[in-house]
């Protein structure tokens, strides 16, 4: 049996992308996704994990470029743990929340790159 091409998975486990400066990882990872709004290669989904999923609340920088990259078709999931254990299951303002399932089987089945 033949599989089709694997899905694209997006893994955001942080605020900003490298370490060092978290303001220039918050400016670096906003200037990533802003170029995916437009760019065929795009992942099909993004998962947020640990302190990324505080990337989906409104006081998250890159609220609207997530909100883009939804309006475009890509599906954002936020890991039910570390929601709540943030407290944001009231916060939340793009994406939606997903469980350790869903999330194991995007990852060991989708071409993943992580963040």
């Amino acid at each position: 049996m033949t599989e089709g091409p694997r899905r694209r998975v997006l893994v955001l486990g942080s605020e900003g992308m490298g370490r060092g400066d978290d303001q220039l990882g918050s400016t670096i990872l906003r200037s990533f996704l802003q170029t995916l709004v437009a760019n065929p290669l795009r992942p099909e989904t993004i998962i947020c994990w640990n302190a990324g999923v505080k990337l989906l609340t409104a006081s998250s920088p890159i609220l609207e470029v997530l909100r883009q990259l939804e309006g475009v078709g890509v599906e954002i999931l936020a890991c039910k743990t570390c929601v709540e254990f943030f407290a944001l299951s009231e916060k939340l303002q793009a994406g939606q929340i997903s469980t350790m399932p869903v999330l194991s089987d995007l990852l060991l089945r989708g071409e993943v790159l992580t963040v």
